[in-house]
């Protein structure tokens, strides 16, 4: 009666694990990307990135190396998405998350001395 037991056991965690690992090749598995590139296309590190939802919590964020900033299972809404780089004009878009990979592409402008 142990080993069935044992058995059902070992079973049901594969089954769980299973689930789990395919959940995470769905489209559940949502990011929204922010690639911020000056006007030659260099990126541009270090350029903060700010998203606003209609509603919750506004998340920070400061572009890596390559001037990119993912947000890792955003909320399917409407955001405004905020970016300033010193030496830069700030800029702003709305942006509609509903499909699982969203990429959003700001090309900054410098600012007038």
């Amino acid at each position: 009666m142990k080993t069935k037991n044992l058995i059902t056991v070992l079973l049901a965690l594969l089954v769980c694990t299973a689930g789990a690992l395919a959940q995470g090749n769905d489209s559940s598995d949502k990011w929204l990307t922010v690639e911020v590139r000056s006007e030659s296309g260099e990126p541009l590190r270090d350029a903060c990135v700010t998203f606003v939802p209609k509603e919750g919590e506004i998340v920070f964020r400061k572009a890596d190396s390559k001037g990119r900033v993912r947000l890792k299972r955003p909320a399917a809404s409407n955001y405004r998405v905020v970016v300033k780089v010193d030496g830069y004009e700030a800029q702003k878009k709305q942006v509609a998350v509903s499909s699982s990979r969203e990429t959003v592409a700001f090309t900054m402008q410098p600012r007038a001395n």
